[in-house]
């Protein structure tokens, strides 16, 4: 009985996995609307390294975005993480991966103001260093659009492994 559950559990993620996937590439011009549906219909996050608090921004990230923060990951993106939460050497995020930087003004809020988003989606047309970039308003208000390639982003990220940051800041 429970390997049926367990079975059951991992095909109904590849399931959701794959439908987000596939409705985001069918779309023949993806925009910030498709994108931010996409992310906001998926179930499988998980806070960096299963922490939910919320952390002050430091000097190693510049401040970006704004003074409070906290990273969560689909299970595609988690799925290449070794135990300490590291990027193997040589590895890279497949294709899918998800990280939304929650940005908080204030550590007691009980929402975030903006969601900082990476997708791996290598050869994308929107795409910048093989991820496409964007921030929303928790309403879905694009603040920083899917279509600029990211090109303020990739300046900072590309001190990250794969492009991310946060595995190299939090240790």
């Amino acid at each position: 009985m429970k390997n049926r559950k367990l079975i059951f559990s991992v095909i109904a993620i590849l399931a959701i996995t794959a439908t987000g996937y596939i409705y985001f590439n069918s779309i023949e011009d993806p925009d910030d609307k498709a994108l931010f549906q996409w992310i906001s219909s998926q179930a499988d996050y998980s806070y960096y390294r299963n922490d939910s608090t919320i952390l002050a921004t430091s000097k190693e990230t510049e401040r970006a975005h704004d003074d409070f923060m906290r990273v969560r990951l689909n299970s595609k993106a988690l799925s290449v993480l070794d135990s300490a939460g590291k990027l193997p050497k040589d590895a890279s995020f497949p294709d899918s991966s998800i990280i939304i930087k929650e940005i908080y003004s204030d550590k007691n809020q009980a929402s975030p103001d903006l969601f900082a988003i990476i997708v791996k989606m290598k050869g994308d047309k929107n795409s910048g260093k093989d991820w496409l970039w964007a921030e929303y308003t928790p309403s879905g208000e694009t603040e920083y659009s899917v279509t600029k390639n990211g090109r303020v982003c990739v300046k900072c990220h590309r001190s990250g492994d794969d492009y991310v940051r946060i595995l190299k800041i939090l240790k």
